[in-house]
Parts: C-alpha cells; sequence; structure tokens
C-alpha cells in the first residue's frame, strides 16, 4: 500500500556519484521511499538494488518512467541521454532530477526548459557542483555587500592532469557522451555565473595535444579539448580570463584557483583548500568563514524540499540547486565557447 506522505522516486543510471551521494543521502530522509532502479544492464540495476534495498529492478527506463507510483525520477546518465529521459520524465508529469552537465548542446537544453515550462507544477533541477560550495553563501554577501566594490577583473585557473594517460579514455574525453562539456568548463560556468553574473561576449581557444588514445588497444580519436583558454566580458562590465588544461605533468600545478579583483578589495579562492579576501590597500588573508555563511551538501534535502513544497503549492526553490532555466544559462556559455572556438571570433552568448 502507498504512502501518501512519503516522496516516492525512481533512478535511471545508478552509477558513482548516486552510489556516493544521493543515495546514502535520500536514504537518510524519512519522507523518502526508492522504489526502482534502471541500470544500462540489468545485472548492473541488481546489485545496486540488494546494496540499497531497493525493491524493484527495471530494464527498460521508459518503463520506470511509465510507473504510477513514483513522484520523481534521479536521472544519473551521462549528457548523451540527459535531453530524452529528462523530457520524457517531465511529460509523464514526475519532478526530475537530472545529473550534471545538464545536456549535450544549447539546442538540448532549450529543449529541456520547454518542457520543465510547460510543466510549471513540477520540480526540473539539475545537480550543483561540489565547487559551489560551502562559501557559495559568503561569496554571493561579499559581493552584495560591496565589500569588492565593481567587478573589474577575474581569473579562473583550473589545472589537472586527467587527459595525460595515452592509454585510457574517459567517457568525458567521448564527444558522443559528453557532447560540447570540456573538463571542469561547464562546472565553473555554473559557479561563475552564480557569484559574478554572466559573460556577455567571450573569445576562446582549444587544444587537444593528445588527439589519439588507445581504449582496449583500439585507437580513439579525442574530439574534447585538453587545454582551453577563454577571454570576454561579464555583462558587469568586468573582464575575464580562464585557463582549463587537463595536462598537467608536473605535482605542483594541478589546482583549481578563483581570483576576483574589485575597486574595494580582492577575493581569492582556492578551491577546497583556502578563502581570502583583502580589502583595498591590504594583504590577501585567510577567512574564517562564519557557519551562517556557509551552505555544505544537502543536494538531495533540497530536491525533496522542493518537490514538497511544489506539491503544497508553495515556492518550489530550495538551497543552490540550479533549475533548468540556471542549467540553460551555463550551457549558452559552454555553447559560446563551442561555437567562438570552432569559428575564430568572439561571441555575444545573447545572440545564442
Amino acid at each position: 500500500m502507498l504512502n501518501p506522505s512519503k516522496i516516492r522516486i525512481g533512478f535511471i543510471g545508478a552509477g558513482s556519484i548516486a552510489r556516493s551521494r544521493h543515495l546514502p543521502n535520500l536514504a537518510v530522509i524519512p519522507e523518502v521511499e526508492v522504489l526502482y532502479v534502471s541500470n544500462r544492464t540489468a545485472e548492473s540495476a541488481k546489485k545496486i538494488a540488494g546494496e540499497w534495498r531497493i525493491p524493484h529492478v527495471v530494464e527498460n527506463w521508459r518503463d520506470l518512467i511509465a510507473k504510477p507510483d513514483i513522484d520523481a525520477v534521479f536521472i544519473g546518465t551521462w549528457p548523451y541521454m540527459h535531453r530524452e529521459m529528462g523530457v520524457a520524465v517531465l511529460n509523464a508529469d514526475k519532478h526530475v532530477f537530472c545529473q550534471a552537465r545538464m545536456a549535450m548542446n544549447l539546442a538540448e537544453a532549450k529543449e529541456m526548459l520547454a518542457a520543465s515550462r510547460a510543466k510549471p507544477k513540477l520540480v526540473a533541477q539539475i545537480c550543483p557542483p561540489p565547487t559551489r560550495m560551502p562559501f557559495e553563501p559568503y561569496v554571493q554577501q561579499l559581493i552584495r555587500a560591496g565589500k569588492l566594490g565593481p567587478i573589474v577583473s577575474v581569473e579562473l585557473l583550473s589545472h589537472g592532469s586527467a587527459n595525460l594517460n595515452p592509454e585510457a579514455v574517459h567517457w568525458r574525453e567521448r564527444r558522443e557522451f559528453s557532447g560540447n562539456q570540456i573538463m571542469a568548463m561547464g562546472i565553473y560556468a555554473e559557479t561563475l555565473n552564480a557569484w559574478v553574473g554572466p559573460y556577455e561576449q567571450l573569445s576562446a581557444f582549444t587544444a587537444t595535444p593528445i588527439a589519439t588514445k588507445r581504449d582496449g588497444g583500439k585507437p580513439v580519436e579525442i574530439k574534447v579539448p585538453q587545454a582551453v583558454t577563454i577571454s570576454g566580458r561579464l555583462k558587469n562590465g568586468g573582464l575575464v580570463l580562464e585557463h582549463h588544461l587537463g595536462l598537467a605533468a608536473d605535482k605542483s600545478t594541478p589546482g583549481d584557483r578563483l581570483t576576483i579583483w574589485g575597486r574595494a578589495g580582492t577575493l581569492r579562492y582556492t578551491f577546497g583548500q583556502s578563502i581570502e579576501f583583502a580589502p583595498a590597500g591590504g594583504e590577501l588573508k585567510p577567512v574564517d568563514v562564519p557557519g551562517d555563511l556557509k551552505r555544505d551538501w544537502f543536494v538531495e534535502a533540497d530536491f525533496i524540499a522542493s518537490v514538497q513544497n511544489a506539491m503544497a503549492g508553495r515556492p518550489k526553490k530550495v538551497g543552490i540547486n540550479p533549475d533548468f532555466a540556471e542549467g540553460l544559462d551555463y550551457m549558452r556559455k559552454v555553447e559560446a565557447v563551442h561555437v567562438s572556438a570552432s569559428s575564430g571570433r568572439a561571441v555575444k552568448l545573447d545572440e545564442l
């Protein structure tokens, strides 16, 4: 017998992030029941079901979406399935939580947003990146309070070594699975949009120095860039320089750092390590961020609260989960990078 006080969920694609975050965090929410799981193989779905006491395995994801006894669907597949599945879930009158990144390209993101706007009573959200946590409330308050003053310049450096191995091909290096997504660029597109606002115009250059890799002994052409440089202007007038690299061969370089220079102060955030602030004329010093200006990972609880609000007719948005409209905004930046790098010209985002 169904429990009307529960939010009943089905999972399509219960991969690593589902096992490490979504399923354990949903398991401790009393109002949640995970009833169904569908994976690429029945064997993997049965394994997940056994580990997390999910009562039903469904071989075809479309059959899962059609189940009348679920309220929401978590989509944990790679981006190449997000548009088709996300639209199908909404058309089935169910709330949807979509694993990041939103889609393969801007056209797919627009289709997903249109589907969500056609169902305004449903929650349509995307998993946010960990880069936005835990200090997003502090950063946003600092900017709103004018502690940085007008933003003059932004620098984002994201350097890693994930693309170095010529004998290993990750799915993120396969354009047929990830689309126009490039390394962590989409993650930081969302982060920058939330903190300093969107680009007005940008130019991008990309490179793929390891153009061919071997996967299981077979050569694979790599079509996802391994180095990206982006420069441009924000809508608020600030200038931006980004550099993303997946081929840092040394042990000292890897790391992600954001610096925001304003006329009244400077903020530097070394992701996963420290956040520093300097007023005009001062030196950068570590900030002891107050607890009420931190927001740790409450992604699953936020989504469930949003669904509960929607069911009760209250405003849906809870926490920092991006909805499909915010997802479209960062997909517009991803598209602009792709268009600029392909055409060799600067791109105005409002034209896309």
